[in-house]
């Protein structure tokens, strides 16, 4: 490593950037820090062996700190105009990576998102698919640097613990439990798992049960539905350490209608669960071809807008108000449940794919060849 790189973002809040993030300056104390925007920093990412720094302190602006700082989304917070110009009058080199933030609503917010992109010299993007969405419905002309997050399990960074141990025998007496893990949203539709098992209880008459790992504005509105479905649930909450909620779980479903890229199937992979996932915008690359069986197809629903742009890889074009297809969803974790063997097949198939492609090692080495070539 040549230098520190300095990342900035917003550890006050919960999601993937943070965790990746937080995982490559677990791996790499010596090459990355992190300058936090927030005035705090959530429970679940704070670490003994990370010292975070404030980017508006007296410290820093009186510091003769010309380093590398990749600045992670915020290009649409109130703040981003603040970190822009301090940067650059410090004369630091500023490079943008976009994770997510240019699918959000992005008609609204295409003039200043453009804009204000156009301002960087370097601009890395988290996939294929956020890079078609810049360049096709953006116009944006600079060359983009795919680089997709690394997959790893943070929480195995730190204690050096394997993945967890599970039994997947299918036995007709046990619930079937199918988890959800992530930001509890509406463009994440973790409404779509209690659809999924009433389905289940309707046409196949099984017990099911869903865990939901993760906090949010749907949270309450969640719980209130499956009491009222009668939906056996548990809610962990934000937790620091997922493993133990994860130890039972036979099924993962990823159900959003809007994900850049999504690091939930590759870190189920490791985890040796099986997920299933919309076959939207940038969760198609994170399963090989020989794992297709796993991406739900989109169907259109006029009577349930929302404002996203969503890329459709079946269709390799963008589209609005598709969902994942539930009664598909359904008769595929059916057969999955009953065929012990093709879920194992498709687990190592699934992982091999992720340890090969997603290295956060080989990540890190990427990311340091671009900045300074």
């Amino acid at each position: 490593m040549k230098a520190i790189i300095n990342h900035i973002a917003d550890f006050s809040s919960l999601g993937g950037v943070q965790s990746y993030i937080y995982g490559l300056c677990n791996k790499f104390p010596e090459s990355y820090c992190i300058y936090n925007i927030g005035n705090e920093v959530l429970d679940i990412y704070k670490n003994k062996s990370i010292k975070y720094q404030n980017l508006f302190s007296l410290k820093f602006l009186f510091s003769r700190n010309k380093q590398v700082f990749i600045v992670h989304n915020l290009i649409l917070s109130k703040k981003w105009m603040m970190i822009y110009f301090l940067l650059k009058i410090k004369g630091c080199q500023v490079i943008y990576h976009e994770h997510g933030t240019a699918w959000s609503n992005p008609r609204k917010n295409k003039d200043r998102y453009k804009k204000r992109i156009n301002k960087y010299n370097k601009v890395i993007v988290n996939s294929e698919a956020t890079k078609h969405l810049l360049k096709n419905f953006y116009k944006i002309e600079k060359d983009l640097k795919v680089l997709k997050s690394p997959i790893f399990i943070y929480e195995r960074i730190l204690d050096n613990k394997n993945s967890i141990e599970r039994n997947i025998k299918e036995n007709k007496n046990e619930k079937l439990i199918i988890g959800y893990i992530g930001r509890l949203a509406t463009h994440k539709n973790p409404f779509f798992l209690i659809e999924l098992a009433l389905q289940i209880k309707e046409k196949h008459n099984k017990s099911i049960e869903l865990q939901f790992v993760g906090s949010g504005p749907e949270r309450s509105k969640l719980q209130n539905y499956c009491k009222e479905k009668n939906i056996d649930s548990i809610f962990w909450g934000r937790v620091k350490d997922r493993r133990k909620a994860l130890s039972k779980w036979k099924f993962c479903i990823v159900p959003s209608i809007r994900e850049p890229l999504g690091l939930i199937p590759g870190e189920m992979a490791l985890e040796n669960i099986l997920t299933l996932s919309s076959r939207v915008d940038g969760l198609q690359e994170l399963y090989p071809i020989e794992c297709n069986y796993l991406l739900l197809d989109m169907k259109k629903d006029k009577n349930r807008l929302n404002s996203n742009i969503q890329f459709l890889p079946e269709y390799n074009a963008f589209g609005e108000n598709y969902y994942p297809d539930t009664s598909q969803c359904v008769e595929k974790i059916m057969s999955l449940n009953n065929n012990n063997y093709e879920y194992l097949k498709l687990i190592n198939i699934h992982k091999k794919f992720i340890k090969k492609n997603f290295d956060i090692s080989k990540h890190a080495k990427d990311l340091i060849n671009f900045i300074y070539e």
